[in-house]
């Protein structure tokens, strides 16, 4: 409960920290019900925290989020509900000043390779291909 009450974990979390701790099968799934039911992990509190943190501080699009909250089997339906709150144009703005940031530092023969790296970068950050391309375009 002092691990949880400091910041928010999600049940796989949890679970990964109980084994390395080496505690019974058993004995995990009394705790963790236990922080479940006393609300000290709730997924609809800890996927908004982690959508925030990693749209806002380490610039990842909705597929990387995804894809890592899909890692710690969060209900797709969670996921969803709370990556569509996410600004439509604060996200776009995000994904330019991507662009820009890398577009600075991208070397490259020509502004065909240079825009290649620039777009494999930003999509590796799990933005979406085609907003991307679009995004490109039009700097």
């Amino acid at each position: 409960m002092q691990i949880c009450s400091q910041r928010e974990y999600c049940i796989f979390d949890i679970e990964n920290k109980l084994q390395k701790w080496e505690i019974d099968k058993k004995d995990q799934q009394k705790i963790i019900d236990t922080l479940v039911l006393e609300k000290f992990i709730d997924h609809e509190r800890y996927v908004p925290a982690f959508i925030n943190d990693k749209f806002k501080f380490n610039h990842w699009g909705k597929i990387k989020i995804r894809y890592y909250l899909k890692q710690k089997h969060i209900d797709s339906q969670i996921i969803n509900i709370y990556l569509a709150q996410i600004d439509d144009d604060l996200y776009l703005k995000t994904i330019k000043n991507e662009i820009k940031n890398k577009r600075q530092t991208a070397k490259g023969k020509d502004d065909f390779e240079k825009n290649q790296k620039v777009a494999r970068y930003v999509i590796s950050k799990g933005f979406e291909p085609d907003k991307v391309f679009q995004l490109l375009k039009l700097n």
